[in-house]
């Protein structure tokens, strides 16, 4: 049993200190915070035309003698954008925590403790003079609670992305394309002074799919940036809890330490 704990926590530690984890982690710490700030400047973007539109005339003919404005018509839309650019900027500030926590998993303070916390466990659990008392279980919950500084933002990283890639990625890439070629037809309108009234059926049906792709895009940061990191969270809080109040029957855990001896 020594031997193989040994064999467990030397590897963990010099697993610590691999530099292509912590890489790797960054790259996709990136490519998720990428996607944030495009999605936040695309709704901000759409923001100032609807804006500029609004304070046009370009209005759009139901029938003789009712007209209606362009901008009132897009009003909904820009309250739906605004909320959606709020939401952007909590998830963008939520990615930004997860980028001081994969800092603080690599540096080297943490890497060292991690280590020397990894070389004197071993050194207590070998030494018949040490290992029978309360010093061994007391490095044991420390070196859980530095393994958890290490790898946890690493471990939360990978799992959010390969969870972003499997679920989310085709509705991320469709909905923002969309509302960037939507972008791009407001643009033409508020530019051109164009008339709606030839078209407006195609363009009422492009504003129905509109909605429904910023809500797409709404449910994918607020799950990915706000509510996953949250439960991670928990989860990382309660486990550690959880370590550091459990009981341990220090007989047991000696006897099957010292198994080998014993035999």
């Amino acid at each position: 049993m020594k031997i193989f704990l040994t064999i467990v926590l030397v590897a963990v530690s010099l697993l610590s200190l691999m530099f292509d984890i912590d890489a790797s982690a960054m790259e996709l710490y990136y490519q998720s915070f990428d996607r944030a700030v495009y999605s936040f400047a695309l709704a901000k973007g759409l923001n100032a035309v609807i804006s500029v539109i609004q304070s046009s005339e370009i209005n759009v003919s139901f029938f003789i003698g009712a007209t209606v404005g362009l901008g009132e018509i897009l009003d909904p839309l820009n309250d739906m954008v605004e909320r959606f650019s709020w939401i952007m900027l909590a998830s963008s500030i939520s990615i930004g925590i997860q980028h001081l926590l994969l800092i603080l998993g690599k540096t080297l303070f943490i890497k060292a403790s991690l280590l020397v916390a990894v070389l004197i466990t071993v050194i207590v659990m070998w030494s018949k003079k040490l290992h029978n008392s309360n010093a061994f279980l007391l490095l044991l919950k420390i070196v859980v609670l530095l393994l958890v500084l290490r790898f946890g933002a690493v471990v939360f990283v990978y799992t959010n992305e390969a969870f972003y890639n499997n679920i989310y990625s085709k509705s991320y890439k469709s909905s923002t394309t969309f509302i960037s070629e939507y972008k791009s037809d407001l643009e033409v309108i508020q530019k051109e002074k164009k008339e709606l009234d030839s078209y407006w059926d195609e363009f009422e049906q492009k504003m129905e799919v509109f909605s429904k792709k910023v809500i797409k895009l709404i449910t994918i940061f607020i799950v990915t940036t706000v509510m996953f990191p949250l439960i991670f969270l928990w989860f990382a809080i309660v486990f550690l809890k959880w370590i550091f109040n459990l009981k341990f029957d220090k007989n047991k855990i000696m006897l099957m330490l010292n198994k080998k001896e014993i035999e």
